[in-house]
């Protein structure tokens, strides 16, 4: 019985201490979970204060019962303003926005929603979101909240719509340019269609000579229109490229004007277009003296004559210019063609631009003229503008800062007229050449001359030619050349003989390779394809130097 009651004893001992047991372990691993959820409290805490993005916390009824750092910043806005004390149903930043209307939603039917919408801020205009809104249920209670998470998409709205801009400004670059090259193909073989064609007339033996001169005619202008064409698809080109360079001379601005007027009221009657009339309009006693580009002022005012020429049927076409108190030159070109809208005034100077493709089919065209001009004029200091409006007229004004020298006319160098025969039956030229068609082209230029002609096919002749003569009084170079290239030949030559004048005769219209050959010890150039009377005008002046 003793022994019974012992072993009873000890057995509630035991008890006791594994109750205790218990107690210790269930006080610690209270402990522990309190630790947990206050560790995981501290880390939701620290991720909310630093997280970018805005978040709202609200009870069921829309109160806010929390909000992060970021959406304090983000609204510009006082903790102790909102929390416990604003709904989110009136908060003044959502109010007329569609933000508000899905918070309404969130709130009383439980929708969440996700959304990228405009909120305007205090200090900014409208600003992009991405906004979502959820409910939360509690696993301990029956409580519902919601949160409010915003984010600021704005950069990444304005890169989608940069890209949206460049796929657009892409696609439209291709149609533009799919349209310049159709147009190009026309423009190429119209005067292709002419040269061809009626060369084929100058074959017959039996033709009337006042048609093979009105052939011979047809032929020369149509060529003329192609070497325009592919000066204009290099001017453009180097005009985009940075390598278009003006080269300014003094010269008198009336006398320019005066024979830009004489050639244009040639071409009126040769267009059919005597009954418009043609008038320079320049002030009085307008003896004005200019520093500029003279090759370049001239290109620029042709080509708005040439646009108001097309588009002009009848009544009026004037140029000329003023000189304001500024010392400023402002020229205008004035037609009373069918004018221009307001809303199209500065696309047309934009590059393969024209109004509309049935103006394309009527006049031709390849959309470059007044984008060249444009750029022309902006490389010489001045600006371009349209004044126009449909049924109208138009009138193009542009401007020239600091190109006024002198309000007196200048004395002028006397000049032999290229018009005047010469005779060089005395002299002897080295033709370097490789090509059999072009010396055969600048012999038959130089034949009237009576000039005894050399000719050499590289480099490496004309040297040789050089060393064993000293008759040679001037030299056409050719540039591109087999063996030694024109530069190099240039440049040996003058070595031997730095008093012979050389002429450089190039395809290259480049400034660049102009400016080489010139470096290389060249006196003067041609481009091809070469005017006659040109080339005779600078070889009278260099042997009369």
């Amino acid at each position: 019985m003793m022994e019974n009651n012992k072993t009873n004893i000890e057995l509630q001992a035991e008890i006791d201490r594994l109750r205790g047991l218990v107690a210790s372990l269930e006080d610690q691993m209270s402990q522990h979970s309190q630790r947990s959820e206050r560790d995981l409290e501290y880390r939701l805490a620290t991720t909310l204060n630093n997280i970018p993005l805005a978040i709202l916390n609200l009870d069921r009824n829309g109160l806010i019962t929390s909000a992060n750092p970021a959406f304090i910043k983000v609204f510009e806005l006082h903790a102790e303003e909102i929390i416990n004390k604003q709904n989110i149903k009136v908060f003044e930043p959502f109010s007329d926005t569609e933000l508000r209307e899905k918070i309404i939603g969130l709130v009383d039917n439980l929708e969440d929603f996700d959304i990228e919408t405009t909120i305007p801020l205090r200090k900014e205009s409208e600003t992009f979101f991405r906004c979502r809104g959820i409910k939360v249920s509690s696993n301990i209670s029956d409580a519902l909240n919601f949160i409010i998470i915003i984010g600021d998409v704005s950069r990444r709205k304005l890169t989608e719509h940069e890209l949206v801009k460049a796929k657009e400004k892409a696609e439209e670059s291709d149609k533009l340019k799919t349209a310049f090259l159709a147009s190009m193909s026309h423009e190429i073989r119209t005067p292709m269609n002419h040269i061809i064609g009626f060369l084929d007339f100058l074959k017959d033996p039996e033709l009337p000579s006042a048609e093979r001169e009105e052939f011979s005619q047809i032929i020369y202008e149509s060529g003329q229109v192609l070497l325009r064409l592919i000066d204009d698809i290099i001017d453009i080109a180097k005009i985009e490229a940075g390598q278009l360079h003006i080269n300014s001379t003094t010269f008198s601005l009336t006398d320019l004007l005066n024979s830009i007027w004489k050639k244009y009221n040639e071409i009126r009657s040769k267009r059919n277009k005597g009954h418009i009339a043609f008038r320079l309009n320049v002030p009085p006693n307008s003896g004005v003296v200019v520093h500029t580009d003279v090759v370049r002022l001239q290109q620029i005012i042709g080509n708005l004559l040439d646009n108001a020429f097309k588009f002009t049927d009848s009544g009026f076409i004037e140029f000329g210019f003023e000189l304001g108190d500024d010392n400023v030159l402002r020229f205008h070109v004035k037609d009373s063609g069918p004018g221009i809208d307001n809303q199209k005034h500065e696309l047309i100077f934009m590059r393969f631009r024209q109004l509309d493709y049935s103006s394309t089919k009527k006049h031709g065209g390849t959309g470059l003229g007044l984008a060249i001009i444009k750029g022309l004029v902006e490389l010489m200091g001045g600006n371009i503008w349209l004044e126009s409006s449909p049924g109208n007229g138009s009138n193009f004004w542009f401007t020239l800062p600091d190109a006024v020298v002198q309000l007196e006319k200048p004395a002028t160098k006397e000049i032999v007229p290229t018009n005047q025969p010469v005779n060089w039956s005395e002299k002897t030229f080295l033709i370097v050449e490789d090509e059999r068609t072009n010396f055969s082209l600048l012999t038959i230029m130089l034949r009237p001359t009576k000039v005894h002609i050399v000719w050499a096919q590289d480099g490496v002749q004309a040297i040789e030619i050089i060393e064993a003569n000293n008759n040679i009084d001037l030299i056409l170079m050719d540039i591109r050349l087999p063996r030694m290239d024109g530069y190099k030949a240039t440049a040996e030559i003058k070595r031997i003989n730095k008093s012979i004048p050389i002429i450089a005769q190039t395809a290259y219209a480049m400034d660049i390779e102009i400016s080489k050959a010139m470096h290389a010890g060249c006196d003067d150039y041609v481009t091809k394809p070469i005017e006659k009377n040109q080339l005779i005008s600078k070889i009278s002046k260099l042997l009369n130097d």
